[in-house]
């Protein structure tokens, strides 16, 4: 079963590659810098904090944030261990600096579904932009070949646990 998925994963890098342009390499390295660390995600959550109507929005995200944080890059990516696809590559082939962390899960990618989700539980339909980008920069990470697609998956599914975790145990 792992085999049959890693030889998927591999499918689909390889098949993405072949989508690489001068224009589209810049826009997917502007795309996964802006989500270096959740910092987009902080920086959208600082006008919530500041704002006492909307405040328990912006809590809400940190907190996404930090759990998704925390279970993705401190635990489950040392349990796992995944080596990324990066390890695999001529290093001419790089777009952006090679990550120095495990690749299982995307991190970039379960902090943007986990504020998305935060977002959207507030906002409905109004978040899709939200989505759109964290669905965005989860691709880039693929496109730039520093995650597997199943890196990416999982990603997704942490950051929305993550922010469902929050919503049910915190009351604001």
């Amino acid at each position: 079963m792992l085999s049959k998925i890693k030889s998927i994963d591999n499918k689909i890098l390889l098949n993405v590659k072949r989508l690489h342009r001068k224009k589209l390499n810049k826009f997917m390295i502007v795309v996964t810098k802006l989500g270096n660390n959740g910092m987009i995600w902080f920086t959208i959550s600082i006008p919530f904090l500041l704002n006492k109507e909307y405040r328990s929005i912006g809590v809400k995200m940190m907190l996404a944030l930090l759990l998704s944080g925390f279970i993705g890059e401190i635990l489950v990516k040392h349990i796992v261990a995944r080596v990324r696809p990066t390890k695999f590559l001529l290093q001419e082939e790089m777009l952006i600096k090679e990550p120095i962390t495990y690749s299982f899960p995307s991190g970039h990618t379960s902090s943007s579904f986990a504020a998305s989700c935060i977002l959207a539980s507030y906002f409905g339909s109004l978040s899709i932009p939200a989505f759109v980008f964290a669905v965005l920069m989860g691709f880039s990470r693929v496109y730039l070949r520093v995650h597997y697609p199943t890196d990416v998956l999982a990603g997704a599914v942490l950051g929305s646990l993550c922010s469902l975790i929050v919503n049910i145990f915190i009351t604001l």
